[in-house]
């Protein structure tokens, strides 16, 4: 599994802040409140787009907040607006599709995705995706 997030500084209390998350721009115009959950989880690359497959082994994220139709987390590699993961939290599970992506360095990428599922937790989040559509 594949787990080399390289944190900036400036994110060094990064876990230690979970909770109401505050809009991160002035004219933050988003239509649900996000929840900061910031752990360690697991990906899995769902739908990847034609000139970057992905392999079937997870990856491990840092989540960064929820909210009702969205999810952001950090991640080591670069994702691309449209695939699809599968995110498995130690409390739930949730389908996701990519919509956007910053690069912070040359191995932290702050990903934005759409919410298209949330999930108890379930066996179900560690099978493959076969078994696993709804």
């Amino acid at each position: 599994m594949q787990w080399d997030i390289q944190m900036p500084d400036e994110l060094s209390r990064y876990f230690a802040s979970n909770g109401e998350a505050s809009a991160s721009f002035p004219n933050d115009e988003r239509s649900n409140q996000r929840i900061s959950i910031r752990t360690r989880s697991l990906a899995w690359s769902e739908v990847s787009l034609p000139f970057r497959l992905r392999a079937s082994d997870p990856i491990g994220i840092y989540t960064r907040d929820f909210s009702r139709t969205g999810a952001g987390f950090l991640a080591s590699i670069q994702f691309y607006p449209e695939e699809e993961l599968r995110i498995v939290l130690p409390t739930f599970w949730v389908r996701v599709r990519i919509t956007r992506v910053r690069r912070i360095n040359e191995q932290c990428y702050e990903t934005g995705a759409t919410l298209l599922r949330k999930y108890d937790p379930s066996a179900e989040a560690f099978m493959p995706r076969e078994a696993t559509v709804a």
